[in-house]
């Protein structure tokens, strides 16, 4: 929402109004936490603290372990994509389950491959077919194709209710 309204400022041309609701917005952020940085990457760590809001919100613990430079030879876009869907399908599975248990987080570079490890806890009757949820939904899809573009990988698995996905990307 916010990035729409900061879009419809520019626009316009109204740079003055957009510069007015980015320092309210700052404000409002340092007023309502500290601001923290999970990584060095701005896209990732934007949709990172978009998440840890929600779940702060929600009640659900939220434990990260991530090592991510600004550039890495991957689009911001894709990140997000990445990211945004693996964390609300994470938001999601928690709430299906009626947990509030833990959602972590690890990102790594590892000899030119970023390195993605998503899990949560899940409802167990979900199908894991070819190492892929099924049916698939829009999100899944989305992840798919920003894979696709860096001839990545992604890999879905179930032990003791809780869902791990873990993605590797070539850098």
């Amino acid at each position: 929402h916010h990035l729409r309204a900061i879009m419809s400022y520019a626009q316009q041309g109204r740079y003055e109004e957009l510069m007015d609701y980015l320092q309210e917005y700052a404000s409002v952020m340092t007023q309502e936490e500290k601001v923290i940085c999970y990584c060095r990457n701005m896209a990732v760590d934007a949709v990172i603290h978009f998440y840890a809001g929600e779940l702060k919100q929600r009640g659900i613990s939220f434990e990260y372990d991530m090592i991510l430079p600004q550039d890495i030879g991957i689009s911001d876009t894709d990140l997000c994509k990445i990211y945004g869907n693996l964390l609300e399908n994470a938001v999601n599975g928690c709430i299906e389950c009626g947990s509030r248990d833990e959602i972590t987080v690890n990102l790594r570079m590892k000899k030119k491959k970023l390195v993605i490890v998503c899990s949560n806890p899940c409802k167990t009757d979900l199908v894991i077919e070819n190492d892929i949820i099924k049916p698939k939904g829009t999100g899944i899809e989305s992840i798919l194709l920003a894979i696709d573009k860096y001839d990545g990988n992604i890999r879905y698995q179930m032990e003791d209710g809780i869902l791990t996905a873990c993605v590797i990307l070539n850098c």
